[in-house]
Order: C-alpha cells, then sequence, then structure tokens
C-alpha cells in the first residue's frame, strides 16, 4: 500500500485547493490582466482535455473549453457585453474568485465533533456552564455554529461539485435507507464515485433527502430530489445503480424537462429486451457526439443545430405532415414529390426531413410571410433552433451508418441481448469502413462526419460490468468472455484513434491489438491493487487505463457506506430553524475526509 500513500500524498499536496491561496496564485501568475473570472464560473483547475466554463451574464447561456488560455472569454465580453478590462476593476475581479475559500475562519475541530457525534450546537453552552471547558478557551456560541455549519456546507459543495465537474465520468448509486425504524422515516441517499486520472478512487455524498409521499400536501418529493441533483451541473454522468428503489428514475426523468439523467446507463443486473434501445439508438449517439464536442469552436453552430435537430426530430416530421403545411408546401415554386413515410423510426424520420430539406428550409426562413398560424409559429420556433441551417449534406452519411436499423426498429418488439450487441457492431462496421472511405476535404462537413464516424464506439456501452470484471488486473482473462475481449478492443481502438493517431484507423488497430494482447498476458495476481496497477500502467496501456478509469467504479457502486447516525441528526435537528440542517450535516459527516483539503 506504499505506493497507494504515496499517490494520495502527491494527489493532496497538487490539488488546485488544498488551501485558499494557491486558487488565486494559479490566477494571479496565468491571468493577472484577466477580466475573466468576474464574469464566467465555474472556475475550474483545467483537466487533461480542457474545462468548461460558463458565463454568468443575465441572459447569456455562452460556454467555453478553457485549456489555459483566456482569450475567447476576454473576446465573449467584449463583443457579446462590450466589457473589457478597463470598463471594470481587476480587484473587484479578483475578490469573485477569492470567495471560494474566503469568509469568516470556521473552527474546524468543533466542526468535525458536532457533525461527527450528532450533538445539538447547545452542547457547546452545556459543556461551558458545567466548566469542561477552560473559560479562557473561545468557542463559538451554539448560534455562531449553526451559522458555520451553513458556511462550510456551501464551501464544501462547491469544491466537490468543481471536483467531481472536472472528471471524465462519474458513476451515480441512487438508494432508499430507513433512518427511523420506530417511525418509518425513509431517506433516498444519492453518491457518486470516480477515479481521477492518477486512479484515486473517490467517492461523495450528493444529497440525502426525506422520502416523503408524493401525496403530502406542499411537498414535490421529485421536484426536491431534481432540484438537488440539478445544482451539482454534473454533464458527465456515465452510470447509475439503484438499490431498492427499482422504479426511482423512470419516475424522475418523467418529471425532469432536461437530460440530466436521460443518457445515464443503468447498471442493471438482468436485462431480456433492448428494443427500446435501439428506438432511441440513434437520438443518444447524435446527443453524446454533440455534447462531446460542444465546445469545439470550429464546430460549434453545426453542433448546436444537429443537437436541436435531435431532440425535435419527431416535432419537425409532425410539422411537415400537417394538411395546412403540405398545401403550403405542394404550392412552392420548386421541383418536389412529396415523399411518404410509412414507418414511425428514427432511421425514417431522418430520411424523410432529407427528402424535405428544400420546402422545409424555404418555409423556416420566410415563415413570417405566410399567414397559416402553424407556420409561423413552428417556422420561428425552428429558426431560433437553427434548424435552416443544418447540414442536411450530412444524412445520407447517417442513414448509411445506421443501416441495420432501416427493417429492425419497424417489425421487431423484442430484441434480444444477441441481436442488439450484433446490430451495434454492424453500425461500427458501417462507421470504420465509411471512415477508411472519407475522401479529405477542408470544408466543415467532412470535419463533422469524420468526427461523428470516430465517436461512433464510444458512443455505446456494452457488457459494461463484465468489462468492468476484465479490466481489474487481479482478474483470470481466460474466464472473460471472447465477446467482452472484442468489445474492449473495439473501445481501445476508438481511443487511439480519437486521442493520438488522429482519424488514422490502421495505427489506431495496429496499437490496440498490441495494447490488449499485452494487457492479456500480464502476470496474474490476485493481491494487487488494482488503482495502483494502473497508475503503474497508465503509459504502457493508455487506451485501457482510460476504460479503466470509466468502468473500474461500476464493481463498488453497490458497496454503500451508511451515513452514521442518520437517525439521531434527524432527531437532534428536526426542529431546527432551517429543514435542510439534518441533510446539510450528514452531508458533511460523509465527505468528512475532505474537510482538512477544501475548509
Amino acid at each position: 500500500m506504499t505506493g497507494y500513500k504515496r499517490n494520495q500524498d502527491s494527489f493532496q499536496a497538487s490539488n488546485l485547493n488544498d488551501n485558499g491561496n494557491n486558487l488565486i496564485t494559479i490566477i494571479e501568475n496565468n491571468d493577472k490582466e484577466s477580466i475573466c473570472w468576474k464574469y464566467f464560473e465555474p472556475f475550474k483547475v483545467p483537466s487533461e482535455n480542457g474545462t468548461i466554463t460558463k458565463c454568468t451574464i443575465s441572459g447569456c447561456t455562452q460556454r467555453y473549453k478553457w485549456c489555459g488560455s483566456t482569450s475567447n472569454l476576454v473576446g465573449h465580453l467584449k463583443n457579446k457585453h462590450g466589457i473589457t478590462k478597463s470598463s471594470t476593476s481587476i480587484s473587484s475581479t479578483m475578490s469573485t474568485v477569492k470567495t471560494i475559500n474566503s469568509g469568516p475562519e470556521i473552527n474546524i475541530p468543533l466542526l468535525k465533533f458536532i457533525v461527527s457525534s450528532g450533538a445539538p450546537f447547545s452542547i457547546v453552552d452545556n459543556l461551558k456552564s458545567a466548566g469542561f471547558v477552560n473559560p479562557i478557551i473561545e468557542l463559538s456560541t451554539s448560534n455562531i455554529i449553526e451559522d458555520q455549519i451553513n458556511k462550510a456546507y456551501n464551501r464544501l459543495f462547491l469544491q466537490l461539485k468543481l471536483k467531481a465537474q472536472q472528471e471524465t465520468t462519474i458513476t451515480v448509486s441512487i438508494h432508499e435507507t430507513t433512518a427511523d425504524a420506530k417511525f418509518y422515516i425513509s431517506y433516498i441517499v444519492i453518491t457518486c464515485n470516480w477515479l481521477t486520472k492518477d486512479f484515486e478512487p473517490h467517492k461523495i455524498l450528493l444529497l440525502a433527502n426525506k422520502y416523503y409521499s408524493e401525496t403530502e400536501e406542499d411537498k414535490d418529493f421529485f421536484g426536491d430530489i431534481i432540484d438537488g441533483l440539478e445544482k451539482w451541473e454534473l454533464t458527465n454522468l456515465k452510470f447509475y445503480y439503484e438499490y431498492d428503489n427499482t422504479d426511482f428514475i423512470e419516475r424522475l426523468w418523467y418529471r425532469q424537462e432536461e437530460d440530466l439523467l436521460q443518457d445515464a446507463i443503468p447498471l442493471c443486473t438482468n436485462k431480456y429486451n433492448y428494443f427500446s434501445d435501439l428506438k432511441i439508438l440513434i437520438q443518444r449517439t447524435l446527443k453524446l457526439w454533440a455534447r462531446e464536442n460542444a465546445y469545439n469552436q470550429e464546430m460549434v453552430e453545426i453542433v448546436k443545430a444537429i443537437k436541436n435537430a435531435t431532440d425535435n426530430l419527431c416535432d419537425v416530421v409532425s410539422f411537415l405532415k400537417i394538411d395546412t403545411v403540405k398545401r403550403e408546401i405542394q404550392n412552392m415554386q420548386i421541383t418536389f414529390n412529396y415523399p411518404t413515410i410509412n414507418c414511425e423510426c428514427i432511421y425514417h424520420k431522418i430520411a424523410f426531413i432529407k427528402l424535405m430539406e428544400k420546402p422545409f428550409i424555404q418555409l423556416v426562413n420566410n415563415y413570417n410571410s405566410y399567414e397559416v398560424f402553424i407556420i409561423r409559429e413552428k417556422g420561428k420556433r425552428f429558426k431560433e433552433l437553427m434548424l435552416d441551417s443544418l447540414p442536411f449534406g450530412i444524412f445520407p452519411k447517417l442513414l448509411q451508418l445506421f443501416k441495420p436499423l432501416e427493417y429492425i426498429t419497424c417489425s421487431y418488439h423484442k430484441i434480444s441481448t444477441e441481436e442488439y450487441t450484433d446490430i451495434v457492431g454492424k453500425i461500427i462496421i458501417n462507421s470504420e469502413n465509411m471512415l477508411r472511405e472519407l475522401h479529405f476535404s477542408d470544408d466543415l462537413e467532412y470535419k463533422v462526419i469524420k468526427s461523428l464516424l470516430a465517436s461512433v464506439p464510444l458512443c455505446f456501452d456494452l457488457y459494461f460490468k463484465q468489462l468492468g470484471l476484465f479490466l481489474d488486473p487481479r482478474s483470470n482473462s481466460d474466464e472473460i468472455s471472447t465477446e467482452v475481449k472484442k468489445y474492449a478492443l473495439i473501445k481501445c481502438k476508438a481511443y487511439y484513434l480519437k486521442n493520438i493517431f488522429s482519424y488514422d484507423l490502421d495505427k489506431s488497430i495496429q496499437a490496440s491489438d498490441k495494447e490488449l494482447e499485452c494487457y492479456i498476458n500480464r502476470p496474474q495476481s490476485s493481491y494487487i491493487n488494482p488503482y495502483e496497477w494502473w497508475q503503474g500502467s497508465k503509459q504502457m496501456l493508455p487506451g485501457l487505463a482510460a476504460l479503466a478509469r470509466e468502468y473500474l467504479p461500476t464493481l463498488t457502486v453497490d458497496k454503500e457506506d451508511p451515513i452514521k447516525n442518520l437517525d439521531k441528526l434527524i432527531t437532534t435537528y428536526n426542529n431546527n430553524d432551517d429543514d435542510n440542517m439534518a441533510e446539510k450535516i450528514a452531508f458533511l459527516q460523509y465527505n468528512m475526509k475532505y474537510i482538512d483539503l477544501y475548509l
């Protein structure tokens, strides 16, 4: 465990937020004259692939990938908001950043005592009056302690939020726990875990919420849960695991408007029908690709249009099939035969919209000139979504890529695991063949298609539990199925294609083949620390190491650490002025090991 402890020490020493001064030093050294950090948040240390920061000016939703340079951010402030460094004060900029660790000092030992014991705040006053505390020692009074708990919670929440956001992927666990058996008080506890690029395991409590009935007056349990999760702004959520409440996520999906959890993969033990997965496979692939490239400045407008089209595909098709709209299209001065659509699957809707390219663009561009209300209303909305700038030239490529779905999603109602993996395999083969046949061009459409084809294997997640076992270096490779090894090879090849060999398929195949062979033939041992092993092997096996960071956390996701004294916390703080005090103390208690790092 020496290496593991050394890694921990290294992590603590190098972490940006080990103390309040490091964060300010980084900014003062690198961006001494910058005004950005007054208007962009959250500020995060750049990850290996850059870090996302967003503009906080009212009404602006612009985000950028920040890799150390602030030129894009400065340009945005100047061009969009008319803000330059001459129009604002640098001192006020720095004060914004300093607020992360500024404010009144927190009595850490006393905070830990209250949090770990679950004792009421009044215990400090009682200890003083009973003479157990030396009178010359100044301790916070109970009302100040409550204020410090709130400050500690707010600071730790912000720091852990920034830390979780900068990771490549995270896994979330959701379970119900009975905190007080006598009164049947239940809580929903949500945690997340991940591995850093140095293979440091982390697990934090996101929230603990009292589980009350949906029928209770003035209560909105699922609304509270959604609000609690949304404030973490986790766009890197990959897997989720549910313990007891098997329909919890489904009900969250039904309630929420955003796709906070929509693209997360359930770590369910048994699944017999993949029809619903195939039904949304095209949309999910395009959404994941769009999310990955959302901050690519060269492709940003096209990516936005494709994402909007993906989200509104059904609405567009329905609009084009309205009788009044069809009549207007038939009156257009263009040569056009109105197509029929016999299947409502996504594949055929894409084919339909491709055929409707010219009339659709004309309707959207000239929506204001039509007297038909639905055209004016929908046309304006589609214009705002930039659907008139869709790269229709890539639609035939999408149809070629997803050709295996042409008939399956129309006629089937049940898809087995074997059928699903076979279809996905054919789509991946299509992507490789199309990538080979793609002729170089310097235009934007070519770059979009190339990026999408290279991303396809990364958008599918099969055999995730078996893949996690395979990537545990303590496992016996002979006991892992050939299908799982093939899938690991596909993922590894995609890593090289995107990150090392810049879309050179042949070099990526050679490197991934060699890497998989090396890993399978490694010396076997059941006594090694898997995280230490991968930290020492990541330079030699970069593709599989990237997979291990994603999939190893799925092996421990069901090993939940209980919140100590949760029933006592509820009883102690139930009548507190702050309705959420028990949850805040539970948050501080579960995440206790981070208090010394960040407070």
